[in-house]
């Protein structure tokens, strides 16, 4: 399985499709009020299908590290136990079944691998091909120095131990950021939406007023550009709230 990319199920594209559709509609009344601006409409689903592919994609690569993580313990406890390196990685299976299920990134992952032991695949070898696959910095690098200390017979608790630690720290650090971003996040959604609000109540309460910004090449020019600055501010805003450690 390829962690590094996330494809959108049928329903998942329904759903952008539909939210594509319902903002498209209410773009084109605020800014347009012609039935024009649904031409709008396949750059919006673009635009969400990309957002939502990207959501998707972290909250999967969030999963696979924190499963990742139970493994490195699971392999760490196993082998202080006494248990062989391919034992304790078949121990680590059973853990993540437990925890998280068969059907689980981890749980496919694990069953695969020490099936493929079983027929005398080395383990390293299979860890470098799902470091590679994972798309995470830090489980191919864990793949890269255990393959290394297999050859050269290093310490594995010691580098299980300091993986765990640092993928540990990275976790944590980055739950400090989203806790701490929460509300400004808050705040950047209720901003979002201002301006929709503010041109909404002007069409309902004074409608003459904005006549003149439609149906007009200057008055569709003007709008246009407003539009671009709309969405310009708000992929701003994005990124300047997407922290990353």
């Amino acid at each position: 399985m390829e962690y590094r990319r996330y494809r959108l199920p049928p329903r998942e594209l329904w759903k952008c499709l539909g939210m594509s559709i319902l903002l498209g509609g209410v773009l084109a009344y605020l800014f347009y009020e012609s039935w024009l601006g649904l031409l709008l409409v396949p750059l919006l689903f673009l635009i969400i299908k990309r957002r939502e592919k990207k959501k998707a994609e972290e909250v999967r690569q969030n999963e696979l590290a924190r499963e990742f993580l139970d493994v490195l313990r699971s392999v760490s406890a196993s082998l202080l136990a006494g248990f062989s390196m391919e034992n304790a990685w078949r121990e680590a299976q059973y853990e993540i079944d437990r925890l998280y299920g068969k059907d689980s990134l981890l749980g496919r992952e694990l069953e695969r691998m020490n099936h493929s032991v079983g027929y005398n695949t080395p383990l390293e070898e299979l860890l470098s091909d799902f470091g590679e696959r994972s798309g995470n910095a830090d489980i191919a690098s864990f793949a890269e120095v255990f393959s290394f200390a297999k050859r050269s017979g290093g310490n594995f608790i010691t580098i299980i131990e300091a993986t765990a630690g640092h993928m540990r720290a990275r976790y944590e650090t980055e739950r400090e950021i989203q806790v701490l971003v929460a509300s400004r996040k808050m705040e950047q959604k209720v901003m979002n939406v201002m301006p929709l609000l503010i041109l909404a109540y002007l069409k309902l309460t004074s409608a003459g007023f904005l006549d003149v910004l439609y149906r007009n090449v200057l008055g569709v020019l003007f709008m246009s550009v407003c539009l671009l600055c709309y969405g310009g501010a708000l992929m701003l805003a994005e990124r300047i709230l997407c922290i990353r450690v």
